[in-house]
């Protein structure tokens, strides 16, 4: 998944960027309500992980602003915070869970676990296609009933064709998905993803079709 972490502390959104990407996730980091803003304007995330003290605006105030412009992307609020009130006002307000500081990052992890899992469960988890078996949830890909492991940015790429089976992802779809907003990927950046994709799970160049100047398909 791809996970932004609104939090101003430099020491604690810099560990939470590494341990998440050591999981396999795909992370931006964003230290204040605006930079967050920009980053979820400009790109496309699976959960958004937020500190209720911002140096600008308060999470509270952005997950509401987020809310009021249509963004639906969970997010699990962050804080020292620990009256009953405060976890109240952030839920009504929008957010999905809430985490107190301190906070062990195994309860973390499985909080973005079970909202990963609750996203699954609204859309089609296995998906086979010819001899490919692939199960979003458990992030687990399989060729001719062989294991195949996936870097976290290839299983992006093939988790967004799959779920937009039978459609075009453009590039800009699958910079927005796939790459972390601080990074410029350049056509031939893609291509050369695509074509280790395909020589992992798609030698035969029959399930990953190109869209010359578009993007590409699975059917």
């Amino acid at each position: 998944m791809k996970i932004l972490i609104v939090e101003d502390n430099i020491a604690l959104n810099n560990s939470l960027k590494e341990i998440l990407q050591l999981h396999g996730h795909i992370v931006d980091g964003a230290f204040d309500a605006d930079e967050a803003l920009n980053f979820v304007e400009n790109s496309s995330y699976d959960i958004i992980v937020m500190d209720v003290m911002l140096p600008d605006i308060d999470g509270f105030a952005l997950t509401k602003m987020l809310r009021e412009k249509g963004i639906k992307t969970p997010i699990i609020m962050l804080t020292a915070k620990d009256q009953l009130r405060d976890k109240v006002k952030g839920l009504e307000i929008g957010a999905d869970d809430y985490i107190t500081k301190p906070f062990e990052v195994e309860e973390l992890l499985a909080r973005i676990k079970a909202i990963g899992r609750r996203i699954s469960t609204e859309k089609e988890d296995l998906i086979k296609i010819e001899d490919l078996e692939i199960d979003l949830s458990s992030r687990i890909v399989r060729k001719n009933g062989q294991l195949v492991e996936l870097p976290p940015k290839l299983f992006c790429i093939l988790e967004q064709l799959v779920r937009n089976r039978g459609k075009v992802v453009t590039y800009e779809m699958l910079y927005g998905k796939c790459w972390e907003i601080t990074e410029i990927p350049s056509n031939e950046t893609l291509r050369a993803n695509i074509k280790l994709l395909r020589k992992l799970i798609d030698p035969e160049k029959t399930i990953i079709k190109t869209l010359s100047g578009m993007g590409y398909r699975i059917d």
